[in-house]
Protein backbone atom coordinates (compact mmCIF):
# COMPACT_ATOMS: atom_id res chain seq x y z
CA UNK A 1 0.00 0.00 0.00
CA UNK A 2 1.79 3.73 -1.13
CA UNK A 3 0.08 5.98 1.41
CA UNK A 4 -2.22 5.92 5.00
CA UNK A 5 -4.40 8.83 6.07
CA UNK A 6 -4.37 9.16 9.64
CA UNK A 7 -7.19 12.15 10.54
CA UNK A 8 -6.80 12.31 14.73
CA UNK A 9 -10.43 13.90 15.45
CA UNK A 10 -11.47 15.07 18.76
CA UNK A 11 -15.19 17.01 18.37
CA UNK A 12 -15.02 17.99 15.18
CA UNK A 13 -17.98 15.97 13.20
CA UNK A 14 -18.45 18.24 10.41
CA UNK A 15 -15.31 18.63 9.36
CA UNK A 16 -14.17 14.80 9.72
CA UNK A 17 -16.92 14.30 7.56
CA UNK A 18 -15.72 16.99 4.84
CA UNK A 19 -11.99 15.89 5.26
CA UNK A 20 -12.98 12.10 4.42
CA UNK A 21 -15.29 13.05 1.70
CA UNK A 22 -12.59 15.01 0.21
CA UNK A 23 -9.68 12.30 0.00
CA UNK A 24 -12.33 9.97 -1.76
CA UNK A 25 -13.16 12.16 -4.31
CA UNK A 26 -9.36 13.37 -5.19
CA UNK A 27 -9.25 9.16 -6.58
CA UNK A 28 -5.85 8.63 -5.96
CA UNK A 29 -4.38 6.42 -8.48
CA UNK A 30 -2.43 4.26 -6.24
CA UNK A 31 -3.63 2.36 -2.84
CA UNK A 32 -4.39 4.42 0.30
CA UNK A 33 -6.26 3.36 3.15
CA UNK A 34 -7.98 6.15 5.77
CA UNK A 35 -7.47 5.42 9.24
CA UNK A 36 -9.80 7.79 11.82
CA UNK A 37 -8.85 8.19 15.04
CA UNK A 38 -11.83 9.46 17.18
CA UNK A 39 -10.56 10.71 20.84
CA UNK A 40 -13.65 10.40 22.99
CA UNK A 41 -15.89 12.92 20.79
CA UNK A 42 -19.19 12.01 21.79
CA UNK A 43 -20.41 14.56 19.09
CA UNK A 44 -21.81 11.68 16.90
CA UNK A 45 -18.56 11.41 14.75
CA UNK A 46 -18.26 7.49 15.63
CA UNK A 47 -21.48 7.11 14.11
CA UNK A 48 -21.16 9.33 11.04
CA UNK A 49 -18.04 7.30 10.14
CA UNK A 50 -19.50 4.07 10.54
CA UNK A 51 -22.56 4.67 8.81
CA UNK A 52 -21.06 7.14 5.83
CA UNK A 53 -17.63 5.67 5.47
CA UNK A 54 -17.74 2.20 6.47
CA UNK A 55 -14.50 1.13 4.55
CA UNK A 56 -12.14 3.40 6.82
CA UNK A 57 -10.23 2.40 10.17
CA UNK A 58 -12.55 3.58 13.06
CA UNK A 59 -10.44 3.63 16.39
CA UNK A 60 -12.16 4.78 19.05
CA UNK A 61 -10.31 5.90 22.43
CA UNK A 62 -12.21 5.96 25.71
CA UNK A 63 -10.45 9.28 26.86
CA UNK A 64 -9.14 12.39 25.32
CA UNK A 65 -5.52 10.88 25.21
CA UNK A 66 -4.07 14.49 23.22
CA UNK A 67 -2.20 14.39 20.25
CA UNK A 68 0.61 12.60 20.17
CA UNK A 69 -0.86 9.48 21.69
CA UNK A 70 -3.91 9.68 19.19
CA UNK A 71 -1.85 9.60 16.11
CA UNK A 72 0.51 6.87 17.45
CA UNK A 73 -2.33 4.66 17.51
CA UNK A 74 -2.84 5.80 14.18
CA UNK A 75 0.36 4.87 13.24
CA UNK A 76 0.79 1.48 14.38
CA UNK A 77 -2.31 0.53 12.30
CA UNK A 78 -0.80 2.22 9.10
CA UNK A 79 -0.31 -0.37 6.11
CA UNK A 80 1.09 2.46 4.21
CA UNK A 81 4.91 2.90 2.74
CA UNK A 82 4.11 6.24 3.38
CA UNK A 83 1.88 8.27 6.60
CA UNK A 84 -0.24 11.33 5.89
CA UNK A 85 -0.86 12.82 9.06
CA UNK A 86 -3.80 15.47 8.62
CA UNK A 87 -6.06 17.37 10.70
CA UNK A 88 -9.89 16.76 9.89
CA UNK A 89 -9.52 20.59 8.69
CA UNK A 90 -7.53 20.02 6.17
CA UNK A 91 -8.37 20.04 2.59
CA UNK A 92 -6.84 18.80 -0.66
CA UNK A 93 -8.39 20.33 -3.49
CA UNK A 94 -5.67 18.94 -6.18
CA UNK A 95 -4.63 15.22 -6.36
CA UNK A 96 -1.38 16.74 -7.63
CA UNK A 97 -0.01 18.02 -4.43
CA UNK A 98 -0.38 14.87 -2.93
CA UNK A 99 1.37 13.09 -6.19
CA UNK A 100 4.17 15.89 -6.40
CA UNK A 101 4.92 15.15 -2.25
CA UNK A 102 5.24 11.58 -2.69
CA UNK A 103 7.38 11.98 -5.50
CA UNK A 104 9.87 13.81 -3.81
CA UNK A 105 9.50 11.48 -0.84
CA UNK A 106 10.88 8.74 -3.81
CA UNK A 107 13.83 10.86 -4.75
CA UNK A 108 15.13 11.62 -1.80
CA UNK A 109 15.29 8.82 0.57
CA UNK A 110 17.11 10.54 3.33
CA UNK A 111 14.30 12.89 3.77
CA UNK A 112 11.85 11.69 7.29
CA UNK A 113 8.96 13.83 7.62
CA UNK A 114 7.82 16.76 4.33
CA UNK A 115 5.17 19.69 5.69
CA UNK A 116 3.68 21.06 2.42
CA UNK A 117 3.05 24.84 1.65
CA UNK A 118 -0.57 25.09 3.07
CA UNK A 119 -3.04 27.94 2.91
CA UNK A 120 -5.47 29.56 5.12
CA UNK A 121 -9.17 30.12 3.89
CA UNK A 122 -8.38 33.56 2.50
CA UNK A 123 -5.62 31.80 0.20
CA UNK A 124 -3.14 33.68 2.58
CA UNK A 125 0.15 31.51 2.92
CA UNK A 126 0.31 29.73 6.54
CA UNK A 127 2.82 29.69 8.85
CA UNK A 128 3.44 25.78 8.66
CA UNK A 129 7.44 25.50 9.06
CA UNK A 130 9.06 27.41 11.47
CA UNK A 131 12.65 27.74 13.55
CA UNK A 132 13.13 26.35 17.12
CA UNK A 133 11.90 27.81 20.17
CA UNK A 134 14.12 30.19 22.44
CA UNK A 135 13.67 29.69 25.89
CA UNK A 136 10.75 32.34 26.28
CA UNK A 137 9.56 32.33 23.00
CA UNK A 138 5.88 30.02 23.95
CA UNK A 139 5.86 33.47 26.50
CA UNK A 140 6.18 36.25 23.48
CA UNK A 141 3.25 34.01 21.39
CA UNK A 142 0.68 33.92 24.73
CA UNK A 143 1.12 36.77 26.48
CA UNK A 144 1.13 40.24 25.97
CA UNK A 145 4.88 40.29 25.72
CA UNK A 146 4.96 39.48 22.26
CA UNK A 147 3.57 42.51 21.34
CA UNK A 148 6.72 44.52 22.83
CA UNK A 149 9.41 45.37 19.73
CA UNK A 150 11.86 42.09 21.40
CA UNK A 151 8.97 39.88 21.72
CA UNK A 152 8.02 41.08 18.30
CA UNK A 153 11.38 39.85 17.20
CA UNK A 154 11.87 36.65 18.98
CA UNK A 155 8.22 35.34 17.63
CA UNK A 156 9.16 36.58 13.47
CA UNK A 157 12.36 34.81 13.92
CA UNK A 158 10.48 31.37 15.05
CA UNK A 159 7.85 31.94 12.45
CA UNK A 160 10.56 32.27 9.65
CA UNK A 161 8.67 35.74 8.18
CA UNK A 162 11.77 36.16 6.71
CA UNK A 163 11.40 33.34 4.14
CA UNK A 164 8.78 33.76 1.56
CA UNK A 165 7.86 29.87 1.63
CA UNK A 166 8.52 30.06 -2.17
CA UNK A 167 11.13 27.00 -2.11
CA UNK A 168 11.66 23.69 -0.62
CA UNK A 169 13.94 23.67 2.23
CA UNK A 170 15.75 22.24 4.98
CA UNK A 171 13.80 23.50 8.31
CA UNK A 172 13.72 22.83 12.53
CA UNK A 173 9.91 22.31 12.74
CA UNK A 174 6.88 21.72 10.71
CA UNK A 175 3.28 22.22 11.58
CA UNK A 176 1.76 18.56 12.84
CA UNK A 177 -1.37 19.81 11.22
CA UNK A 178 -0.01 17.87 7.71
CA UNK A 179 2.51 16.20 7.54
CA UNK A 180 3.96 13.50 5.12
CA UNK A 181 5.93 10.94 6.67
CA UNK A 182 8.51 7.90 5.81
CA UNK A 183 7.48 4.92 7.69
CA UNK A 184 10.65 3.52 7.70
CA UNK A 185 12.05 6.35 9.31
CA UNK A 186 9.40 5.78 11.88
CA UNK A 187 10.90 3.09 13.13
CA UNK A 188 14.42 4.89 13.45
CA UNK A 189 13.17 7.91 14.89
CA UNK A 190 10.53 6.13 17.23
CA UNK A 191 6.83 6.81 17.34
CA UNK A 192 5.55 10.30 18.75
CA UNK A 193 6.28 11.43 22.49
CA UNK A 194 3.34 10.72 24.82
CA UNK A 195 4.31 12.52 27.59
CA UNK A 196 3.60 15.79 25.64
CA UNK A 197 -0.70 16.75 25.13
CA UNK A 198 -1.23 19.28 22.26
CA UNK A 199 1.57 20.98 22.29
CA UNK A 200 5.70 20.39 20.71
CA UNK A 201 4.83 16.62 20.10
CA UNK A 202 6.01 17.75 16.08
CA UNK A 203 8.56 19.76 17.55
CA UNK A 204 9.63 17.26 19.67
CA UNK A 205 9.78 14.80 16.90
CA UNK A 206 11.52 16.70 14.32
CA UNK A 207 13.93 17.25 16.41
CA UNK A 208 14.52 13.45 17.28
CA UNK A 209 14.49 12.97 13.47
CA UNK A 210 17.51 15.35 12.81
CA UNK A 211 19.55 13.53 16.07
CA UNK A 212 18.62 9.97 14.01
CA UNK A 213 20.44 11.65 10.55
CA UNK A 214 16.63 11.91 9.13
CA UNK A 215 16.30 15.04 7.04
CA UNK A 216 12.87 17.56 7.73
CA UNK A 217 12.02 19.31 4.63
CA UNK A 218 9.44 21.79 3.67
CA UNK A 219 8.22 21.49 0.19
CA UNK A 220 7.03 24.50 -1.56
CA UNK A 221 5.51 22.93 -4.76
CA UNK A 222 1.65 22.67 -3.40
CA UNK A 223 -1.01 24.69 -4.66
CA UNK A 224 -4.10 23.62 -3.27
CA UNK A 225 -4.19 22.56 0.16
CA UNK A 226 -6.04 24.44 2.67
CA UNK A 227 -5.80 24.69 6.30
CA UNK A 228 -9.76 25.66 7.49
CA UNK A 229 -9.79 25.84 11.18
CA UNK A 230 -7.77 28.38 13.36
CA UNK A 231 -7.01 27.28 16.70
CA UNK A 232 -8.70 28.82 20.11
CA UNK A 233 -5.43 29.81 20.97
CA UNK A 234 -5.09 32.13 17.61
CA UNK A 235 -8.49 33.36 18.24
CA UNK A 236 -7.38 35.12 22.06
CA UNK A 237 -6.15 38.73 22.71
CA UNK A 238 -2.35 39.28 23.59
CA UNK A 239 -3.05 40.69 27.22
CA UNK A 240 -2.80 39.24 30.70
CA UNK A 241 -5.54 36.95 30.61
CA UNK A 242 -3.69 34.74 28.85
CA UNK A 243 -1.64 33.48 31.08
CA UNK A 244 -4.28 32.22 32.83
CA UNK A 245 -6.12 30.74 29.90
CA UNK A 246 -6.45 26.73 29.56
CA UNK A 247 -5.14 26.40 26.09
CA UNK A 248 -2.27 28.55 27.51
CA UNK A 249 -1.87 26.54 30.67
CA UNK A 250 -1.57 23.77 28.18
CA UNK A 251 1.22 24.82 25.73
CA UNK A 252 3.58 25.93 28.92
CA UNK A 253 3.08 22.28 30.84
CA UNK A 254 3.63 20.95 27.44
CA UNK A 255 7.19 23.00 26.77
CA UNK A 256 8.49 22.61 30.54
CA UNK A 257 7.73 18.90 29.99
CA UNK A 258 9.73 19.01 26.61
CA UNK A 259 12.87 21.15 28.21
CA UNK A 260 12.63 18.76 31.26
CA UNK A 261 12.99 15.57 27.98
CA UNK A 262 16.65 17.42 26.51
Amino acid sequence: MKLSFVILSYKNLNHLRLCITNIKKLQLPFSYEIIAVDNASEDGSREMVLELFPEVKLIVNQKNIGHPAGNNIGFRQAQGEYIAMINPDIIFRSKKDILNILEYLTQHQDVALVGPRVYNPDGSIQHSCYRKYSLLTPVFRRTFLGQLPFGKRNVSQHLMTDFAHDQTREVDWLLGACLFIRKKAIEQIGLMNEKLFLYFGDYEWCDRAWKKDWKVVYYHNTSHIFHYHKRESAKEKSSIKQLFSYVTRIHIKDWLLYLKMK
